[in-house]
């Protein structure tokens, strides 16, 4: 069941850029965990290794320790032929970083940045390994979106990705490598990366097109009579929006940095086909702006609704104040207390039927004014 507006609100909020794992004087590339949100009794991440050759699979384990994994020993003179995937699914502890680390050579500044989580996208390259940040966003169970950072790890034969996103990420890559006649067999570890960075960023097609059917509905709400809880749900679209930018911004340019890096890690064949992943970041980030622009308008469309009515409202009353002003003016006239008998009084006061007579003279001059007021179309 969804939450409410403002728990998913403050939700997104909490999904900020976070400062407070970094201490003054912290040496550079500790894997100390820090922060209040690194519980000790954290359950470490889940670890699956996956080895393939051209020829199919040649080891598929869904759960192993850190220690068990290890670079692939290739005898032949082309070493793409023998891949190693590490997937590391959750969080994972210092222990676990520190063993992948030492096993594979990680840099320890890549490994701080996968243990703090605040990395925005981006792409280095050291001596043993091609790095790779980038954001998954996903659909928030309660609602709303959730903002993960995938990490990558690329050598020469093997590739370590670590994410904290849906555990279901990546299987349609597993499912293409586990199946007969596989592209993604063929080539390196490089393809891989690549295949797993089209999905990370394939994911937020889905995103876009719900929150495009929102906003149409927000704006059918808002021509149709919108409340206050309509305005909330445009300001949450657009800080979605807010969140979409600036992750998947710079993740745009990471790609093209990728495609157009001369990097030892990335083959031209791969190189080819992450321009068909950066075409998909482009349209992506197209249709954001698309739709930042179209929230900023439902936001601007709201408030014009909004003083719409108060016009029309206040019209209204100045419609009626206006019809009662000459009807007041005969109540007081006519109210006035004189003395009946003195020759200067009004006369109207003796009529016998005078009180009709000011009803009937009050109400001409309402369907009068009315009438007035219809054919200068002020009404």
């Amino acid at each position: 069941m969804k939450q409410p507006l403002t728990a998913r609100l403050k939700a997104l909020r909490e999904q900020r850029l976070r400062t407070r794992n970094y201490r003054p004087g912290q040496a550079p590339g500790s894997l100390q965990a820090t922060g209040h949100d690194d519980a000790p009794d954290a359950v470490p991440a889940r670890i699956s290794l996956l080895r393939y050759t051209p020829e199919g699979v040649s080891r598929d384990a869904p759960d192993v320790a850190a220690a068990d994994c290890r670079p692939p020993v290739v005898d032949s003179m082309d070493a793409r032929l023998d891949v190693a995937w590490i997937h590391v699914q959750g969080r994972p502890t210092p222990e676990q970083l520190q063993v992948l680390g030492a096993a594979f050579a990680l840099h320890p500044l890549a490994l701080e940045d996968v243990l703090h989580r605040e990395a925005r996208a981006k792409s280095e390259a050291f001596d043993a390994q091609q790095f790779v940040v980038l954001d998954h966003l996903g659909a928030a169970p309660e609602g709303g979106v959730s903002l993960n950072q995938v990490s990558f790890f690329l050598g020469k034969n093997w590739l370590i990705s670590v994410s904290e996103g849906p555990p279901g990420l990546f299987d349609p890559v597993r499912k293409r490598i586990r199946s007969a006649a596989s592209k993604i067999c063929e080539y390196g570890a490089d393809y891989l990366l690549y295949a797993l960075a089209d999905v990370v960023v394939d994911s937020g097609f889905p995103l876009l097109e719900d929150l495009g059917d929102r906003l149409e509905l927000l704006e059918d709400e808002i021509l149709a009579g919108s409340s206050p809880e309509t305005r909330n749900r445009v300001h949450y679209a657009r800080r979605e929006l807010m969140q979409m930018r600036r992750a998947w911004w710079p993740q745009r340019d990471v790609i093209a940095a990728l495609m157009r890096d001369d990097s030892r890690f990335l083959s031209d064949t791969t190189r080819l086909y992450l321009r068909d992943c950066h075409d998909h970041s482009v349209i992506i980030i197209d249709f954001v702006e698309t739709y930042r622009e179209m929230a900023s308008s439902l936001l601007d469309l709201y408030l014009s609704a909004m003083s719409l009515r108060l016009n029309d409202t206040m019209k209204v009353f100045a419609v009626i104040a206006t019809i009662f002003l000459p009807l007041t003016f005969l109540t007081s006239l006519y109210g006035m207390n004189f003395d009946t008998d003195s020759p200067w009084n009004m006369p109207e006061l003796h009529w016998r039927f005078g009180y009709l007579y000011v009803l009937a003279t009050m109400a001409v001059v309402a369907a009068g004014m009315l009438a007035w007021f219809r054919r200068k179309r002020w009404l």
